[in-house]
């Protein structure tokens, strides 16, 4: 599964960070500046894992992105192993939604017995996010059943503001290439699969670098549920141990919010290989790279270490 994407800034978000970018490398080491020397790019480190390597690549502040990192978190919190996630689907819809539209949606999932977010009362087995017949609009694809199960496809058109909350879900019968035809010659998009360890660490970190870089500040209910969700308990504790004593955030090992981030498949299959880049436009350019190591059974985090940050 290939999932890609395009830079597309939308206007009002932060373009470029204040020089000084601070990042640490690694858990119990002293807070440092970059380090000079460049490591071994994620696609060199798993290049004896897979010939075609899987990613999914975001930009912050783009709407595709911001869409797919909602709908992506929202199906793993519904599709949770130990039963949905409530929690986390509240603090998503509270953080994505405007008001109104939350409302609605309540008053239409009292009426039609389904989720509201989802057209449905079960989870899909893989999505999509394009590009729509206007800026602000993108074409979302959900892709039910699969194996025995008949495949079903719903097709939705999600509408934003200018400040990137969603202000309407609608279903539609129209094909996402064909609404985007006369906005794009090659049409945007990301795609995701329920379950897939790449998936779901681009969920994490695409949910959790909006959250960090909300327009009326940092959405400190959703970071935290976003944690409880992915990281295992463990784990969750000896970051915020880490993050205590470096004084920058454990997950994004800065102090900031990366301007870029790619997830690739890493050298195993409980491994996964992401990239934050930082600054841009008037500040320097700092690239981290990172592996997230996964617990076999649930796919939750337990470990993230820094390979290097330059």
């Amino acid at each position: 599964m290939s999932m890609n994407t395009h830079a597309r800034r939308r206007p009002g978000r932060r373009a470029a960070f204040a020089a000084g970018l601070v990042l640490a490398v690694g858990l119990g080491v002293a807070t440092q500046a970059a380090a000079q020397a460049a490591a071994p790019a994620p696609a060199k480190a798993s290049a004896k894992a897979s010939a075609a390597l899987r990613s999914v690549s975001g930009f912050n502040g783009d709407v595709v992105t911001q869409v797919a990192d909602f709908y992506g978190a929202y199906i793993d919190a519904k599709d949770d192993a130990a039963g949905p996630d409530t929690a986390l689907s509240k603090a998503l819809r509270t953080h994505y939604l405007t008001p109104a539209l939350a409302k609605k949606l309540e008053a239409w999932e009292k009426k039609n017995q389904a989720d509201g977010v989802l057209r449905a009362q079960n989870v899909p087995a893989r999505w999509t996010v394009s590009e729509g017949g206007n800026g602000l609009e993108v074409a979302v694809t959900l892709t039910y059943g699969g194996g025995e199960s008949p495949t079903t496809t719903t097709r939705l058109v999600v509408k934003q503001e200018p400040t990137g909350h969603i202000t309407d879900i609608r279903t539609t019968s129209v094909a996402p290439a064909k609404a985007a035809a006369n906005a794009s010659a090659a049409v945007r998009s990301i795609s995701g699969r329920t379950g897939d360890s790449v998936t779901q660490v681009a969920d994490f970190y695409g949910a959790y670098v909006d959250a960090k870089d909300a327009p009326a500040g940092p959405d400190a209910a959703l970071s935290k549920a976003l944690r409880a969700h992915y990281l295992t308990p463990a784990f969750a504790k000896r970051l915020e141990a880490w993050e205590k004593k470096n004084n920058v955030d454990g997950v994004l090992r800065a102090q900031n919010v990366p301007v870029q981030w790619t997830v690739s498949e890493g050298g195993n299959s409980r491994e996964v290989a992401v990239t934050l880049t930082y600054g841009g436009g008037e500040s320097p350019t700092v690239r981290t790279n990172l592996v997230a190591e996964l617990e076999p059974v649930s796919g939750d985090v337990t470990d993230i270490r820094t390979t290097s940050a330059r």
